[in-house]
């Protein structure tokens, strides 16, 4: 065999190894989300929240936490097993939520914070939210017809 017939047929096996790599590579791109997932970081909400709070408000960095905090406890007591009946969330907060993250809160931490603070913090979280993409639109909840 020539040297020339082996430089050809090396050439050949890597062009098409090549190809087989290019599709390899093709078909896992197709398959891998193109989005980044959406994620909730606490300490991102916190600093959202903290730029909304107007300059009189008393909370601090560990109230707002704290709040957040027992926001996610809360919505988390009200995931279910059977998805069959879903629950109602609703972002930025309801007198179900705040009523219970106040009561939470002075229980374990002997702190009260006041409803309106409670819910000026869920509602800055909704906007942090709806910054990262993770509220969709607005759903009618009435009686259906």
């Amino acid at each position: 065999m020539s040297s020339a017939v082996v430089v050809a047929f090396v050439a050949l096996l890597l062009g098409v190894l090549l190809v087989i790599v290019a599709m390899i590579v093709w078909q896992e791109a197709k398959r891998r989300p193109s989005y980044e997932p959406l994620e909730y970081v606490i300490e991102d909400a916190v600093k959202h929240v903290l730029a909304g709070l107007p300059a009189e408000s008393s909370l601090r960095r560990a109230d707002v936490r704290r709040v957040l905090e027992y926001e996610v406890f809360y919505l988390q007591g009200l995931a279910q097993q059977d998805r069959k009946n879903p629950v109602e969330t609703v972002a930025g907060g309801h007198d179900a939520s705040v009523d219970y993250i106040a009561a939470e809160i002075e229980a374990k931490h002997g702190v009260a914070y006041s409803p309106e603070d409670i819910e000026e913090v869920l509602r800055l979280e909704a906007d942090y939210l709806a910054a990262i993409g993770a509220i969709g639109d607005p759903v009618d909840i009435g009686e259906e017809e």
